[in-house]
């Protein structure tokens, strides 16, 4: 007589909850975890991963994440030369995608202005000072190394602000 066996689900076939997705999404694009560290982590077959990363397009998230100031400005000089050349944006491929409008290019050199101020010199320099103060109560001396420092730190940021 033949032995029955039942097969028990693994962890890998159950559903996945909008939770987990959303972790590992977080794992993907904001900290840099490879997709097979990923799937280690959380149990899961690699395949399942790369379905997530695919269908939810982490790729995307994680570029936008990530776009440094200059490469968007880079982008969006390219988009203006595009337009006022009357170029098509075409993909790797030669396939026409759509343009930016400029609408959207307002919104966004709005935001990448927004982001390129970052912080203040006289935040910085409420926060260092904190900083220092409190170092010093617990050693005096590194506190006074670091105050240099932080001087020199906030030259060259108002130098690099223009002054303001």
């Amino acid at each position: 007589m033949k032995k029955s066996t039942t097969i028990k689900p693994r962890k890998n076939a159950q559903k996945a909850s909008p939770a987990e997705i959303a972790h590992a999404e977080w794992l993907y694009c904001e900290k840099r975890v490879s997709p097979e560290a990923i799937a280690k982590e959380m149990d899961r077959n690699i395949k399942t991963i790369y379905k997530w990363r695919d269908e939810g397009k982490w790729d995307d998230t994680k570029d936008l994440f990530y776009l440094s100031p200059t490469q968007l400005k880079k982008l969006l000089t390219e988009a203006a030369i595009r337009m006022a050349k009357g170029e098509k944006r075409l993909d790797k491929d030669g396939n026409e995608l759509k343009e930016i409008d400029a609408d959207s290019i307002i919104k966004v050199m709005k935001s990448r202005e927004y982001l390129q101020k970052g912080v203040s010199p006289e935040t910085c320099r409420d926060f260092l000072v904190e900083l220092d103060n409190f170092v010093s109560e617990y050693d005096p001396e590194l506190a006074a190394q670091m105050t240099k420092y932080h001087k020199m730190f906030l030259i060259e940021k108002i130098r690099i602000d223009g002054g303001n």
